[in-house]
């Protein structure tokens, strides 16, 4: 092998291979070409990697050094940006703060300037004001005078109006007090009825086919019979009710078969009804007062002695008074009503009815007790009427007595079909009739005018003759 092939410039790289041409050369002799080549090259390999390593150091020393100055820089960089960022936001910040300041140095001018003009216009208005007060208080004094002035006059207006107050007063005493004189008096001079005769005649009308109709449907509501169910009852109803219905009408009472045909009950129930009905008409107090004769004989006396006109309005002021006082009891209407009621059964039990006497008035109570009720206040209304709202002359409702003589000028047979001639006797009334009498002076001489206005009707005791009798 020719090592001369390695001969070239040595350098501080190649100290080793011309070291190694100095070997012997039985070193060289005996190693194989191949072994040769491969020692070459792993001799070279060495030298070369330690110069990469330690050019790889240098470098990577570089590397570092040029990191480090990087990081150095790049810190200072961000440090810089910072202080940068912090100059920016200082500045921002004057910037704001000196464009507030500016702002509030305008609003502060503005508003000086605004204070200004309002203060110059304050001084303005007080100065207005001031010239305003000024004349004021001259028309103040003046207002002063004045109402000094008015002080005055009301002060003698009012003494004035105080005297003409005490003569007002005087006079409207006087003036009350002949008022009163002149009511009184014309309460005694006035001749107006609030009704008229016609009108009168209308309510008694209304009453009687009342009494008419009641009675009618309370014969026709119980049942009778012979001999009596109860004959003691009927005995003492009886006896109770010969002085009321007199004697005759007790007896038919008792003898008439009245279970086919209850007329005479009917008849019964209309007489007393009626008479009831006269004494609510005609009463000064309803007996409230006890003073039922006295008022009576008073009026008698006045009606002789005085003028209607002084008659009729002392009896309507005196029935008026005296009711109101005995009107006071709340149970006079209910106290007229069961009295009634109670004469009516009586009846029924003296004409032989099949049930007691307490059974017969449960029921006549709850079936007819309405209907009395009405009839006492219509001939409660008849007395209001006839005392009370007609003055001009006297009213009196009108009857015939059980007994006396049919009379045709002066009553009517219930009956259209009756007998009205003769000697023909009443049984009893069964409608009431209207009367008028009124006063009349002509020069010294003083007389009544009587009228009838409504002729009663009456039933005849020969109502009986075709009605069956108990022939034992």
């Amino acid at each position: 092998m020719n090592l001369s092939t390695f001969a070239f410039t040595p350098s501080k790289y190649w100290v080793f291979p011309i070291a190694f041409a100095g070997l012997p050369w039985v070193f060289w002799r005996f190693m194989s070409p191949h072994t040769l080549q491969r020692f070459i090259r792993d001799f070279f390999s060495g030298v070369r990697s330690k110069e990469r390593e330690e050019r790889e150091r240098a470098q990577e020393e570089r590397i570092r050094k040029l990191e480090e100055s990087l990081d150095g820089s790049a810190e200072e960089n961000r440090q810089l940006q910072v202080q940068v960022a912090q100059l920016k936001a200082d500045h921002q910040k004057a910037v704001d703060e000196s464009t507030s300041l500016s702002l509030s140095l305008k609003r502060e001018k503005e508003d000086k300037a605004t204070a200004q003009q309002a203060l110059r216009r304050e001084e303005e208005d007080k100065g207005k004001a001031l010239a305003q007060n000024q004349r004021q208080n001259g028309e103040l004094v003046g207002l002063r005078r004045q109402l000094e002035t008015k002080d005055a006059e009301l002060k003698n207006l009012r003494n004035e109006l105080q005297h003409s107050q005490t003569k007002h007063d005087e006079l409207t005493t006087l003036l009350e007090a002949r008022t009163r004189e002149l009511k009184a008096a014309q309460v005694y001079l006035t001749k107006a009825d609030t009704l008229s005769g016609a009108e009168v005649i209308s309510l008694v009308d209304a009453l009687n086919v009342e009494i008419l109709q009641t009675s009618a449907f309370i014969s026709d509501s119980f049942d009778f019979a012979r001999p009596p169910v109860h004959p003691d009852e009927m005995k003492e109803a009886s006896n109770r009710i010969t002085e009321l219905m007199g004697s005759t009408l007790t007896n038919l009472l008792s003898s008439v078969l009245h279970s086919e045909d209850p007329l005479l009950v009917q008849i019964a129930l209309q007489g007393a009804t009626v008479e009831f009905s006269r004494w609510i008409m005609m009463t000064w107090d309803f007996d409230g007062l006890q003073a039922e004769q006295p008022l009576a004989e008073i009026y008698n006396d006045i009606r002789e002695t005085e003028t209607q006109a002084v008659g009729g309005r002392w009896r309507a002021l005196t029935r008026a008074h005296a009711q109101k006082v005995a009107l006071q009891e709340a149970d006079l209407h209910s106290t007229m009503v069961s009295h009634i009621s109670d004469t009516l059964v009586i009846i029924l039990v003296a004409a032989g009815c099949t049930k007691s006497y307490e059974d017969t008035y449960r029921t006549f109570t709850q079936k007819f007790g309405e209907r009395v009720s009405n009839i006492v206040k219509m001939a409660t209304r008849l007395n209001k009427a006839m005392g009370e709202e007609v003055t001009s002359a006297d009213l009196w409702p009108i009857n015939a007595a059980s007994g006396d003589k049919f009379d045709k000028m002066l009553m009517d047979n219930f009956e259209s079909s009756g007998h009205d001639s003769g000697e023909n006797v009443v049984l009893c009334t069964t409608a009431l009739g209207l009367q008028r009498s009124e006063k009349v002076v002509q020069g010294d001489v003083t007389d009544y005018k009587n009228t009838t206005l409504l002729k009663p009707k009456v039933a005849l005791e020969s109502v009986a003759d075709m009605l069956d009798r108990d022939e034992a």
